[in-house]
């Protein structure tokens, strides 16, 4: 498969999900569509080596003209199309990572999940600390890290080196963008911080809620945080606001253009970014947001917003953007990345895009670049 060919299929995938065929239910594949430990998405490895998450959830997927059934082997599917046919995929095997425990009896699988050299652990269980509920299109599981208020630091860290050891993962991001706190989380975090980067030469990217101070935006660089992420989630404040309605009540996107500001300020070049859910907002909203963002050294991640499952009839609907103008959005945002020193930088966030995961896998000198870096900075920023 030629690569424009599964950038196509690609974007098909992600703008209008998968079906599960009945036979790969009824030969007892292990996902559940239904209730509070409804998947969201699985993630699938396409030809040619790409990979990406695909929704899965019913009423996301119902429409799609693509289902997903066995193929050869026990990691290797086909999905099926009314007129393109067959087409080979696989499911990566992270079997070892999410068998390994933990000394508390918790399965890796529960605390996080790898996606491509990413290992992705949201921490902190809203509880009665956050507003909305973690978005899941990344394919965190479910329901389970709700189970407790929080996974505890040993528990985190087990989960991380076995993702390393066994998973391959070489990068760490950790999703806090549901914690509403005056410092953007930088309290709650410090401790999974400083434990991963004593555990493990990983690179970190976090997602949190801006601080009310963007001064604060310093703290969460110096406590091991290589990239960070806070999400406008749409360009127009009150396309964001309907989306997330809790969040816009108590932070208001201009605090969050001020701590994106802040950020580009304070970390490496290309390590600052934002999400933008494509078909919440009209096209030319996306088209101002692209170049005025990357001109403030902020790099636009595009997705597409996916209700969570059983929310579909409350959330908004979006609009299915097509294919071709999305991929022109898509030649825009690499255009301007390139233009203004962002593309294929050393230090990255975790890429939730429709371009599918990075294959980005940092090697000892951006890790070294990164460390010196953070003590050059912080020591600039500390001293009289």
């Amino acid at each position: 498969m030629l690569d424009a060919d599964a950038t196509r299929l690609r974007l098909d995938l992600t703008n209008q999900g998968v079906r599960i065929g009945d036979d790969l239910l009824a030969a007892g594949f292990a996902i559940s569509l239904e209730g509070p430990d409804a998947a969201e998405g699985i993630d699938l490895l396409l030809p040619g080596g790409q990979w990406t998450n695909v929704s899965v959830a019913p009423g996301y997927a119902r429409t799609s003209p693509y289902t997903l059934n066995p193929g050869s082997g026990s990691t290797h599917f086909v999905l099926r199309h009314r007129t393109r046919g067959e087409i080979p995929v696989a499911l990566p095997d992270t079997t070892r990572f999410r068998q390994r425990r933990t000394t508390t009896g918790i399965s890796c699988g529960d605390i996080g999940a790898i996606h491509g050299p990413w290992f992705v652990t949201a921490p902190i269980a809203p509880g009665d600390l956050g507003l909305d509920r973690p978005r899941r299109f990344i394919g965190l599981p479910p329901a389970r890290p709700m189970t407790k208020r929080r996974w505890s630091v040993d528990e985190v860290v087990a989960a991380a080196e076995a993702a390393w050891s066994v998973g391959g993962a070489r990068l760490i991001h950790l999703e806090a963008g549901h914690l509403l706190a005056d410092d953007g989380g930088a309290v709650e975090l410090a401790p999974y911080l400083q434990a991963l980067r004593r555990a493990l030469p990983a690179l970190i990217s976090v997602t949190v809620l801006p601080p009310a101070d963007p001064a604060q935006v310093l703290a969460l660089y110096d406590l091991g945080a290589d990239a960070i992420s806070y999400h406008l989630l749409a360009w127009d404040p009150h396309a964001a606001a309907a989306v997330a309605p809790l969040r816009a009540r108590f932070v208001p996107q201009d605090r969050i253009h001020a701590a994106l500001d802040a950020a580009a300020r304070i970390f490496p070049r290309g390590a600052v970014s934002t999400d933008l859910l494509v078909g919440l907002e009209p096209l030319a909203d996306l088209q101002t947001a692209l170049p005025a963002l990357c001109a403030r050294g902020i790099v636009p991640n595009l997705a597409l917003f996916r209700p969570l499952p059983g929310g579909e009839g409350d959330a908004p609907q979006g609009e299915m953007v097509p294919t071709d103008p999305l991929l022109a959005a898509m030649d825009r945002r690499r255009q301007l990345l390139r233009q203004h020193g962002l593309w294929h930088s050393r230090v990255r966030g975790f890429p939730r895009t429709v371009s599918g995961v990075d294959p980005y896998r940092p090697g000892l000198t951006c890790r070294w670049y990164a460390s010196l870096r953070r003590h050059l900075r912080v020591h600039r920023e500390d001293a009289p």
